[in-house]
């Protein structure tokens, strides 16, 4: 038997456990079932997932790793918070590298791949419509995952997964706001059209003008102001 099949088929039943706690406790703080602030209990998180406290530590350790958990001496754990500066830093971070993606997959796309952008993004606004919140978020990074996976860049992709992940409490709590299917169907539309006209510089402005729009969406609900996006 070759040394891959001596291997064992799966992982180790611990870190199964870790990986489902760290799962269940991320999708929870994504959909504000922890809101930001929130201490998390060892003993209540262990309770709920029915497993025993070391997962839970361990699973809390990679929140942490990832910011989307703050613990503190004699504290213990909780979500942690959001912020305008926090959110201004990290969408100018992301249309830096984004735009970058963009316009590197312009080298790429023909008018079917853009009729798949048009087909993806209509697809997600009528499921924003219809309050399938979920599934219209999933169609949104569906559509700009789309544009940079075709850039070919696996260090853009990486550094845009990671950030992205970041992005998804606050793209939530834009999803609340009132403007925000508008918003998305006005600026990745106006994408598509600079895209269909051969405009790479147009389409860079308008997704970086999508991104900026999350920006303001949120301004109201986080109470603070600062500077703006660069474009």
């Amino acid at each position: 038997m070759s040394v891959l099949g001596q291997m064992p088929s799966s992982k180790p039943k611990s870190g199964h456990l870790v990986e489902a706690v760290y799962q269940s406790t991320r999708a929870q703080i994504l959909n504000g079932t922890y809101p930001p602030g929130t201490p998390l209990r060892l003993n209540k998180l262990a309770e709920d997932n029915e497993v025993s406290l070391i997962p839970v530590r361990e699973a809390l350790r990679l929140l942490e790793s990832e910011r989307f958990v703050i613990s503190e001496i004699n504290k213990g754990a909780r979500v942690a918070p959001l912020s305008m500066q926090s959110l201004e830093d990290l969408y100018r971070v992301r249309t830096l590298i984004e735009v970058e993606a963009l316009r590197m997959a312009t080298n790429f796309m023909d008018s079917n791949f853009i009729d798949l952008l048009d087909d993806t993004i209509t697809k997600a606004v009528r499921e924003l419509e219809a309050n399938e919140i979920e599934k219209g978020l999933a169609l949104h990074r569906d559509f700009h995952y789309l544009i940079y996976e075709l850039s070919g860049s696996e260090w853009l992709c990486h550094m845009i997964e990671v950030l992205w992940a970041h992005s998804d409490r606050y793209i939530h709590l834009a999803s609340l706001q009132r403007n925000f299917v508008c918003s998305v169907d006005d600026n990745h539309h106006a994408i598509i059209d600079s895209l269909l006209n051969k405009d790479v510089e147009g389409a860079a402005k308008s997704l970086a003008s999508d991104l900026h729009a999350t920006v303001e969406l949120l301004r109201d609900e986080l109470g603070q102001t600062g500077p703006q996006l660069a474009v």
